[in-house]
């Protein structure tokens, strides 16, 4: 039986850990308010925390919540920044202990794993196998039971302290009840079950995978499946054999439901390899081919137009747009996508006006300097020759009216 581990209260609440929760909490949002006023008296602010932590007095504070619907709608929390001090003490502490225990192809929100690294693993069984199980979780967040969690994760722990703070962790956010009547009871023995989690938070991201670990060990221990791989509550299951894939997706769907899951119903598929699998984004073909999702080519572009609206009039800097749009040609770097990422980037509206002289994109650099238009400075982008690459020139602004 794993070792259940001991004494980590004490490493959680010390001022080390705690002032390097903070800095990693603070990290790109110092210009925020909430923020910036606790870094200007940081100390105070983890010495405070590190008391309520000890004397028991903790509790966290309201949560803002607002929508997003990109690429479809979800709730998101945001913690206080005091309580994000406390959420990333807990999982700098317990995030080496539970990573031990966890498969090697589960890959989000893990040291050394992620998105690309699940995609070229995905890549690899493609070309591999003949056949692909895929499927997702319906709800996921939302329909985590806080008892079978909380089960899970004093498997692990033994600290008493510590499952108090996970504890007020958890009850800060309920998105449902569900009320159970034993077997044995009476009409009046009802059991109610707190179910989701907050999506936004680091401990729910670090939750989740711990929720889903017993069905990792389910598929590749009593199943045996090599081909396994997942990222949060979308994974993959590969084989030769169709019937007996076919057969072990079952098993998996009633496995899932043990758990107080459900897969959804629309995204339990399964298909050849031959005629590409779509994963965190990409879709993989066994040719080695890997081309972006339609969908987020499609979110990117009305993304990007509005920011370059923003952009033009004011709203927004040109160097925030610099930042955003690298990220997103790293990314799809990441598939064949040259072409596609010159026909995106071939018409820019910036500053107000557009050159007709079909220059367009051309390059590797982010341009916006006119001088930089010939061809002896097309690695120039601006008098201090200061490097803005986001892997295309934009060759056709003009920082003045048109003629």
């Amino acid at each position: 039986m794993p070792k259940r581990h001991k004494h980590l209260f004490e490493q959680v609440v010390s001022l080390e850990n705690l002032f390097a929760a903070a800095h990693k909490a603070m990290r790109g949002k110092r210009g925020k308010v909430p923020v910036a006023h606790c870094f200007a008296e940081l100390e105070k602010a983890v010495v405070g925390v590190r008391n309520d932590l000890i004397t028991g007095t903790w509790q966290p504070g309201e949560y803002f919540y607002f929508t997003i619907t990109d690429p479809k709608e979800r709730e998101v929390a945001a913690a206080p920044f005091r309580d994000r001090i406390v959420h990333h003490a807990l999982v700098r502490v317990l995030e080496p202990i539970f990573d031990r225990r966890f498969i090697a192809d589960s890959y989000a929100c893990r040291p050394g794993k992620g998105t690309h690294a699940g995609l070229a693993r995905a890549q690899q069984f493609t070309k591999r196998y003949r056949y692909c199980l895929k499927c997702d979780i319906q709800k996921y967040f939302p329909n985590i039971d806080h008892a079978l969690l909380r089960l899970q994760i004093e498997r692990a722990l033994g600290d008493r302290r510590v499952l108090e703070v996970i504890d007020r962790i958890l009850s800060s956010h309920i998105d449902s009840t569900v009320q159970e009547w034993p077997d044995t009871g009476d009409l009046f023995s009802v059991i109610e079950r707190r179910r989701g989690l907050p999506i936004g938070n680091l401990t729910s991201q670090f939750f989740a995978n711990i929720y889903l670990h017993p069905l990792d060990l389910f598929v590749k221990h009593e199943l045996r499946v090599t081909g396994y791989l997942r990222y949060v509550d979308d994974f993959l299951l590969f084989g030769d054999d169709r019937s007996l894939l076919k057969a072990q997706g079952q098993r998996v769907r009633d496995y899932v439901q043990s758990l107080r899951l459900r897969i959804h119903p629309d995204k339990f598929r399964l298909t050849a390899t031959e005629h590409g699998i779509d994963f965190v984004g990409f879709v993989l073909s066994p040719d080695g081919r890997i081309r972006l999702r339609h969908a987020n080519v499609r979110r990117f572009v009305r993304r990007f137009k509005r920011q370059a609206w923003s952009v033009r009039t004011g709203r927004m800097e040109l160097t925030d747009l610099r930042q955003r749009t690298r990220s997103w040609i790293a990314h799809a770097g990441h598939a064949q996508t040259y072409r596609l990422r010159r026909d995106i980037f071939r018409d820019i509206e910036l500053l107000g006006c557009r050159d007709t002289s079909n220059r367009g994109l051309r390059g590797g650099s982010f341009n916006n300097n006119d001088n930089n238009l010939q061809s002896s400075n097309r690695n120039n982008n601006n008098p201090t020759n200061e490097n803005n690459n986001i892997g295309f020139r934009v060759s056709s602004l003009r920082t003045g009216p048109p003629a």
